[in-house]
């Protein structure tokens, strides 16, 4: 009898011992179900947007680096940046857009042609668009100016997909291969809501808080957090391998774009407006909207850039003839001991009084901008209110300012409770 009831003693231990294993087993999977709804669940959406982005990083359909645009010599005085080919919407051929800029004096003595991917070549006619800047032009440090243009290189006939544009100096006969980026056609549905062009080409000047792996990261995340799709970085340089390695490990999609301008551009409004002509381009049929910022100004939307969104109503419901949008800015000085940027509640009323010429802050509709020759006289600008949208532009110390107020005064709750959630979605990706 003693037998039998050891032997169902270890049965009944055998039995225990299984079912606790069971237990475990179904318990660790039951957990990793919940860590997954709990991704899904959550208020903050960056979780999903880096999954999202992870995953589409290397097969996006927007590769706006390529082909890679490069300052190259066209002749005398003369260098371009990018070419784009824009095939007309109901005649047969196109046109295409050089971005350059060239002596003030030097005569535009060109011949062009493009290359089609059969091999054939077909001549064009050139024409040109000179654009003055309302600063002035570029001064080179020789004293020779320079001023901006848009080479158009044009055909009345369908060759085949276009790769290259040759642009020939008729006074030396010297030919210059220029890669094309085609502006493909897109429908509404595929574009994307809006993207970001950061330009970079004074990075070194910017405080040193700005130059930081973590303080970029923080500027791009911010700005995926509220709706931005895709960046395009003008500066290659400005990013190291590591930081940029940082950057992709967050899902965050950037098109890195070398900007080796031969001269030295003193007016950073002169080189503004080349990175704009080229941002403006990229973004043609690729983004319904976009702006070009530097990594010190950050945009806060009301909510999330989505459907939802109040300044997107508002910008789909005006015509198509306002191709720009001028968002209100304050100049918000940095407390060290602030974790993130957005935590700083302070700005300089004096800022807007003492220069009134500060570069206006923008958003695009590239499409509609590009119509209308991207020339500013025919630019339709509408203000944008700031219970909408808003930047702020982060520098200096609020030791050294004076006349300082509380931002977050005049904001409306729920847009206060909407950049809080940001910045506390921003402190757990980039100090978790």
């Amino acid at each position: 009898m003693r037998k039998y009831q050891q032997l169902a003693l270890v049965l009944l231990s055998v039995t225990c011992v299984v079912i606790l294993l069971v237990y475990k087993s179904e318990n660790n999977r039951l957990k990793y179900v919940l860590e997954v709804v709990n991704i899904f669940g959550r208020n903050d959406a960056a979780s999903l947007i880096r999954i999202d982005n992870s995953t589409r990083l290397h097969s996006s359909p927007y590769d706006f680096d390529s082909p890679l645009p490069a300052w190259q010599r066209l002749g005398d005085g003369f260098y371009v940046y990018s070419s784009f080919w824009q095939k007309n919407e109901l005649a047969a051929g196109g046109t295409v857009i050089s971005i350059a800029v060239g002596l003030e004096h030097a005569a535009v003595n060109f011949k062009c042609q493009i290359q089609h991917g059969t091999g054939d070549v077909a001549t064009g006619k050139l024409h040109f668009v000179r654009l003055d800047h309302p600063t002035g032009s570029i001064k080179a440090p020789n004293s020779e100016v320079f001023v901006v243009y848009k080479l158009l290189c044009k055909v009345a006939r369908d060759f085949g997909q276009p790769t290259e544009v040759i642009y020939t100096d008729t006074a030396q006969s010297i030919k210059r291969y220029v890669p094309l980026r085609v502006l493909e056609s897109r429908s509404v549905q595929q574009k994307m809501t809006m993207t970001a062009c950061v330009d970079m080409t004074d990075y070194l000047e910017l405080e040193e808080e700005f130059r930081m792996p973590s303080a970029v990261l923080q500027y791009f995340l911010h700005h995926q957090i509220v709706g931005v799709e895709d960046f395009i970085v003008y500066n290659s340089n400005a990013l190291n391998g590591a930081t940029a390695s940082l950057l992709y490990s967050h899902g965050i999609k950037i098109n890195l774009l070398p900007y080796n301008f031969p001269f030295d551009l003193a007016d950073r409004h002169q080189n503004r407006l080349l990175i704009e002509m080229d941002c403006l381009m990229r973004n043609y049929n690729a983004a319904k909207l976009t702006y070009i910022g530097t990594i010190n100004e950050y945009l806060y939307p009301s909510s999330r850039l989505r459907v939802n969104n109040q300044f997107l109503k508002y910008a789909w419901k005006v015509s198509s003839d306002v191709s720009r949008f001028s968002i209100a800015s304050r100049s918000v000085c940095i407390d060290k001991r602030k974790k993130i940027f957005s935590d700083n509640l302070l700005y300089d009323v004096d800022v807007a009084m003492t220069n009134p010429t500060e570069r206006p802050f923008q958003v695009y509709k590239p499409q509609d901008y590009n119509r209308t020759a991207g020339t500013p006289d025919f630019v339709k600008t509408l203000d944008v209110d700031r219970s909408l949208l808003f930047v702020h532009r982060y520098g200096g110390k609020c030791s050294s300012k004076t006349n300082l107020h509380d931002w977050t005064v005049s904001l409306q709750p729920d847009f206060l409770q909407y950049v809080t959630d940001v910045g506390r979605e921003l402190n757990k990706l980039i100090f978790r």
